[in-house]
């Protein structure tokens, strides 16, 4: 699939409970956690790239390249409305958005660009998985649009797969695909 025709999502207004403080701003391995899924999806073929972040967050102290802002005022009623939040902002030519996570550190541009490159034309939704779990990046396909913006709760995309609205096919991928950081202990994690 051609990446210009895709939009990439980068899910960053989180409430950092499980953390006790603003993770995406905590260091790790170096430099904040945020900076480090900006620095590795900078080069990504994208035509667009969305930073989906909540009001007050200290952007100031990021590099955020070509990423277009965007505040999600609804964020503390879950992941789903962040994910709509990016939707709404996508061309109607988008063929498909890529979704990611930005306390996942380790996911690189060159799986987002694997993602892409492995699509077929009947797919709906495309997952990195690895050891039983479902990773990312995620790609979900333009027809799926309608329903993705009906999403509510602290879910996300995964739940038209639960539901039966969506058919997912997923790629091996590794635990860098599935290794999120939900607690200050996560960044000690070496593997």
């Amino acid at each position: 699939m051609e990446s210009n025709s895709v939009s990439l999502i980068l899910l960053a207004a989180g409430e950092s409970s499980r953390f006790g403080d603003e993770k995406l701003c905590s260091n790790f391995r170096g430099k904040p956690l945020l900076q480090w899924s900006l620095d590795n999806l900078k080069n990504v073929g994208v035509l667009n790239k969305f930073l989906i972040i909540k009001p007050g967050f200290e952007l100031n102290r990021f590099d955020t390249g070509s990423f277009k802002i965007l505040i999600n005022d609804d964020y503390r009623k879950g992941i789903s409305t962040s994910i709509v939040r990016g939707l709404c902002e996508c061309a109607e030519e988008r063929t498909g958005i890529v979704l990611m996570l930005a306390d996942m550190p380790l996911v690189s541009g060159e799986d987002v660009e694997f993602l892409l490159e492995s699509l077929l034309p009947e797919d709906e939704m495309v997952s990195f998985a690895y050891d039983g779990r479902k990773g990312f990046p995620t790609f979900i396909a333009k027809k799926l649009f309608p329903e993705l913006l009906k999403i509510t709760g602290d879910r996300g995309a995964f739940q038209l797969v639960k539901n039966g609205q969506a058919k997912i096919r997923e790629i091996e991928g590794s635990e860098r695909n599935v290794f999120d950081i939900d607690s200050p202990e996560d960044r000690l994690q070496i593997w």
